[in-house]
């Protein structure tokens, strides 16, 4: 789904109205407007703080979880305040484009991305540039001022699949303590991948999904 901000959703113009539990609650709005009452939930790096934000209120919607390059609590990457103040910045005078370009130059992660997977940059950019600036900011700043969820990991109780690419320095610790604290979880570290495996490696990526959930219906 495209978050609030994202996409060709709304993007409010208020700070306040961006959390993790504010986007966790736009999720569990929407399941119920289709009427589902049980899923799989998948969760990608923020979309990850929100399906565990989500497990964790709401843990009668959850039938098995995917975490995919997330983390429960605070990831120190260097350097990353001071880049993601810079784009804001950017975003903010020359538009999201501008911002883009200037992560994808100075951005580390962006560019051993680009570098290694030169397809995804138009994915990327298209992506980014389909995000409001609103959107765009306010989101970050609630990734950054998100509350921990470590202590409450031991809560979920559905099948969990950890996946993290073996390229991805920052969440490879992040992932083991999420498949370690989780009581029923496991961890798959897929190789050449950074921060997208479901991009990046997307063939081995789909397989690992559909043996998780044929495996989690045998069960």
């Amino acid at each position: 789904m495209d978050h609030r901000g994202h996409g060709g959703s709304e993007a409010p113009t208020s700070v306040d109205a961006y959390s993790i539990p504010i986007f966790a609650s736009d999720v569990h709005t929407l399941l119920d407007y289709l009427g589902i009452t049980k899923c799989c939930l998948v969760g990608h790096s923020m979309g990850g703080f929100i399906a565990l934000q989500l497990a964790l209120d709401h843990p009668h919607l959850i039938s098995s979880l995917v975490l995919v390059d997330t983390s429960s609590g605070w990831v120190d990457i260097p350097g990353y305040a001071a880049l993601q103040a810079k784009l804001y910045e950017i975003a903010r005078r020359d538009g999201m484009e501008a911002a883009f370009e200037y992560n994808a130059q100075h951005n580390p992660l962006a560019q051993k991305r680009f570098g290694k997977y030169p397809e995804l940059r138009h994915i990327s950019k298209r992506r980014m540039c389909e995000t409001s600036v609103d959107g765009y900011i306010y989101a970050g700043r609630a990734i950054l001022q998100r509350q921990e969820v470590t202590a409450r990991l031991g809560e979920i109780s559905v099948p969990t699949l950890v996946v993290v690419g073996d390229e991805d320095d920052p969440f490879r610790q992040p992932s083991e303590v999420l498949a370690k604290n989780i009581p029923n979880a496991r961890l798959h570290v897929v190789p050449q991948a950074i921060h997208s495996p479901q991009e990046e490696r997307p063939k081995a990526f789909n397989e690992l999904l559909i043996r998780f959930f044929a495996e989690v219906e045998a069960s």
